[in-house]
């Protein structure tokens, strides 16, 4: 089963809005360095509805290449038909993708035997693969309720994860904990991990955060689910929660702040989106503290280890 931080890259975009595969290789090869469980790409937070159908196969397949089986890799299928999300899902079972991540389309009129009917159709062109039912209420305007979610992994055997990212997190992850008892269903986590503390405390399975502190997270999780240090661990988390508050104002915020934080690293050589957004100076200034304590808590992990 999948499990532990499992990090979404973003797209990487050069000034003329095209896609820079070579940053993709120095992510992928800095989420491993970083310890990553796995690589999740095309979700929310990888501009994937900002793409192209041929593009996302592009991405995809570059990304399975660069892996090289190295880690399981999510990834996202949603799209604006059902016929292209069905393509999407049959294509990365087809070239070894460890799972797909499927939220409903943004359609608010749609019933729930609408839903049923799309999520049974979508996990059957990926049925070789493990499902990741993602619900994103405040992203997506659908939310998914936990009868919904229950009535689907009952009828589909291949929808073996979920990922909610429905605040209250504490109270989202034990309900679903509670609804999911038999303990068959891996509960995921994200919005930037401002809640992984809350998820962890809650007994889930993991998280999909951006990718721009996942040494810090990867050490947090070991520190709770590895060595039992609770304390340690909510130590770690609490020096780096206003980062991911900051950041987590907004979808674009949290893809500009990731992207920018990347730059700044020096793993990708551009932090430019294909939707418009710009960070005042005052935003720039806080974001450039919140940058010098991410790397003061990295540099401190990283010398504990070394010690070590």
């Amino acid at each position: 089963m999948l499990k532990g931080v499992i990090p979404m890259l973003p797209t990487p975009f050069d000034v003329n809005k095209d896609i820079i595969f070579d940053d993709i290789s120095s992510l992928i090869e800095n989420q491993i360095e970083m310890g990553a469980h796995g690589i999740s790409i095309l979700g929310l937070g990888g501009e994937s509805g900002l793409l192209t159908y041929d593009e996302r196969i592009a991405v995809t397949e570059y990304t399975i290449k660069e892996v090289a089986g190295r880690l399981p890799i999510i990834a996202g299928v949603g799209a604006a038909t059902t016929e292209d999300t069905c393509n999407l899902a049959n294509h990365a079972a087809s070239k070894g993708i460890s799972a797909i991540m499927l939220a409903p389309r943004p359609i608010k009129t749609q019933t729930k035997s609408d839903l049923i009917a799309y999520f049974t159709k979508v996990s059957k062109a990926a049925e070789s693969i493990d499902v990741m039912l993602q619900n994103a209420p405040e992203y997506l305007g659908i939310d998914l309720n936990n009868e919904l979610m229950k009535h689907l992994t009952d009828e589909i055997k291949n929808i073996t994860y979920i990922k909610s990212e429905k605040p209250p997190v504490s109270n989202t992850i034990f309900n679903l904990k509670q609804t999911f008892s038999k303990g068959n269903i891996g509960i995921f986590g994200g919005q930037a991990a401002v809640g992984f503390f809350e998820l962890l405390e809650s007994g889930g399975t993991g998280t999909i955060p951006g990718c721009e502190a996942t040494s810090i997270l990867v050490k947090i999780w070991d520190e709770y689910e590895v060595n039992k240090d609770k304390k340690k661990a909510m130590e770690i988390f609490h020096k780096v929660l206003p980062f991911f508050i900051f950041e987590m104002q907004s979808l674009e915020m949290f893809i500009k702040c990731t992207k920018t934080v990347l730059l700044q690293k020096g793993i990708i050589s551009s932090n430019e989106t294909r939707f418009e957004i710009e960070l005042s100076p005052v935003a720039k200034s806080i974001l450039e503290r919140h940058f010098i304590q991410l790397m003061e808590v990295e540099e401190k992990l990283k010398g504990d280890q070394n010690v070590k």
